[in-house]
């Protein structure tokens, strides 16, 4: 579809289906005039005032009537799009939803792109390409984190430390320049120490935020947790105790799960995905032996692993399935005791060691009881980084692509930095601060190509 800017569009704004109402979106320069070819009310929209909205029918080409609707006028360029727009509210349903669109596309509307009215809300400078981004991340939001990191977004609070970050290297460069030129006559405005203390305290800045990158990636995808373990430990049990309800197949025959199983579950507005696995053991049976290589797959993918022992086993068992286990840097692991209630006078509880300077868990419970479950969910919570509450949060990096553009702007400065650690002048000093500057240009998208558009925006839904 080609896309012209001046053309008016049309999309339903609401999920297709059965519903109570459906609300149409029309944006454009003849929005008010395509609007009235289809609505009948006591006025025509064209001479309504900003802000008001009309009953009325909403007709088709023909003259049929196909429902009654509320029809909200915006006028430019106070509207979301920065055009005149009018948002028809009709009764729910495929068929009349529908239907009202292709009355205002034979009127002279074309259907709206995917994500078209969020670009031309950019595109009229409503709002910077960060804060477009983060209304799709918000549509999308599975989780209390991902909603509040990307509605911090959204208010503006990532552009605005963009925008200090870009502000400090611009007044640096320009501080440079005078520099140079004061330096004809013997003077200095600005010492080699403080450009070098002004340049890693943005740098330490930039790196920080790229970093707040794994965070935002768990608020927006949710934590994956992988259950391992011998045959009949319980892992399923767990499984079914943490959503809640019984999603795993429970028995007392070893290797009855043959195949991962994966659930999301949310905990103190976290998502979490948890992942049931194949016992870890020796076995002959071809499809139980390629469960147990999937499960052993699966534990290198998990950001926490939860080994799940019998509390009645010998001691090393966790150890001889951690043994298997292809871990990564930077994995969480979380040793389970299950069963205790098959102990006499065993309680439930949480022992927290540290091995190697690697700090662990280890926590015994009963998944047939419901005893020590609520410790495990605190466990896994407070290693997912529960503590991290507060205004961290707001400017928590949600984009790969904003994360990538970070680390180029470090990186850069770590460029002007060695320049001065060589005694260079400050004229190519500045050149990597101005690079600096146009990296983080590309996330409010005062830098960017209509390729990078086309992909952001590819990935709305239409109507957004």
């Amino acid at each position: 579809m080609k896309i012209l800017p001046d053309d008016t569009i049309a999309a339903l704004a609401t999920p297709p289906g059965e519903g109570a109402i459906a609300v149409i979106r029309l944006s454009g320069p003849r929005a008010l005039e395509i609007a009235d070819r289809v609505f009948r009310g006591r006025k025509a929209l064209a001479s309504a005032r900003p802000f008001t909205v009309h009953y009325g029918s909403i007709v088709a080409p023909g003259g049929d009537e196909i429902d009654e609707c509320l029809a909200t006028v915006f006028r430019s360029p106070r509207s979301y799009t920065g055009e005149d727009v009018v948002e028809l509210s009709c009764h729910g349903g495929l068929f009349v939803s529908r239907a009202v669109v292709e009355a205002l596309l034979s009127s002279g509307a074309r259907a709206a792109a995917p994500g078209e009215f969020t670009r031309r809300a950019f595109l009229n400078g409503r709002i910077d390409l960060s804060r477009a981004e983060a209304v799709a991340s918000l549509i999308a939001s599975r989780s209390e984190r991902a909603r509040r990191a990307s509605l911090a977004q959204l208010r503006g609070r990532l552009a605005g430390a963009v925008g200090e970050l870009r502000e400090g290297m611009q007044s640096l460069c320009a501080l440079l320049e005078i520099d140079l030129d004061f330096a004809e006559e013997g003077l200095s405005v600005i010492t080699r120490e403080e450009i070098r203390g002004k340049i890693e305290g943005l740098r330490s800045r930039l790196e920080e935020m790229a970093g707040s990158f794994r965070r935002g990636r768990m608020y927006r995808d949710g934590i994956s947790v992988v259950i391992t373990g011998p045959p009949n430990a319980g892992k399923s049990s767990l499984f079914n105790a943490l959503l809640k309800e019984s999603r795993a197949i429970v028995t007392p025959v070893p290797g009855t799960t043959r195949d991962f199983i994966e659930e999301s579950v949310t905990l103190s507005g976290m998502l979490f995905t948890i992942r049931d696995t194949a016992g870890i053991r020796q076995s002959e049976d071809p499809v139980e032996s390629a469960g147990i290589e999937r499960a052993l797959e699966s534990g290198r993918g998990g950001d926490i692993v939860l080994v799940v022992t019998d509390a009645e086993s010998e001691e090393g068992a966790a150890d001889q399935v951690l043994g298997r286990l292809p871990l990564r840097e930077g994995q969480h692991v979380i040793y389970v005791r299950n069963k205790i209630d098959l102990i006499p006078d065993k309680r439930a509880g949480i022992v927290r060691t540290a091995s190697g300077g690697t700090a662990c868990a280890h926590v015994d419970l009963s998944a047939l009881t419901g005893e020590g479950v609520h410790l495990l969910s605190e466990e896994m919570v407070s290693v997912a980084g529960n503590d991290g509450l507060g205004s961290d949060e707001s400017l928590c990096i949600l984009s790969e692509r904003h994360a990538e553009s970070l680390s180029e702007g470090a990186r850069l400065l770590s460029g002007a930095l060695a320049s001065l650690q060589s005694g260079m002048t400050n004229e190519f000093v500045a050149v990597d601060l101005r690079e600096a500057v146009t990296a983080l240009a590309v996330i409010t998208g005062e830098v960017t190509s209509g390729d990078v558009l086309n992909s952001i925006f590819s990935r709305f839904c239409i109507g957004k």
